[in-house]
């Protein structure tokens, strides 16, 4: 397994805001990539702001160091890290009515 390519630019070390949303288990954590034509990208922002410009304000996040986003993304088989992408107007997004029943559970 290739590790995913990620930005020149940002610190491994820097705070990110990724998209991702409670799993079915408790303390489960899911990324939310995206199928692009160039393959499975996990976009990643340079803060929350900049995610809720791209994804809307119903979209769940979790911010993280870059170096843990990337490694999960490795691990989950993610092609490539995107850095504050540009989001096409037509791209999916969540409606307010289904974040509104995501809980976290310790």
């Amino acid at each position: 397994m290739t590790t995913p390519r990620v930005p020149e630019e940002p610190d491994e070390r820097q705070l990110v805001a990724v998209p991702a949303h409670p799993g079915a288990g408790p303390g489960e954590l899911v990324l939310e990539a995206r199928r692009e034509p160039r393959g499975v990208v996990l976009p990643v922002f340079s803060s929350v702001r900049v995610l809720v410009n791209a994804l809307g304000r119903s979209q769940p996040w979790a911010v993280m160091p870059l170096s843990r986003a990337g490694d999960l993304a490795s691990a989950a088989g993610v092609d490539q890290i995107m850095f504050d992408p540009e989001i096409s107007a037509g791209a999916w997004q969540w409606e307010p009515f289904e974040a509104a029943g995501l809980t976290w559970r310790r």
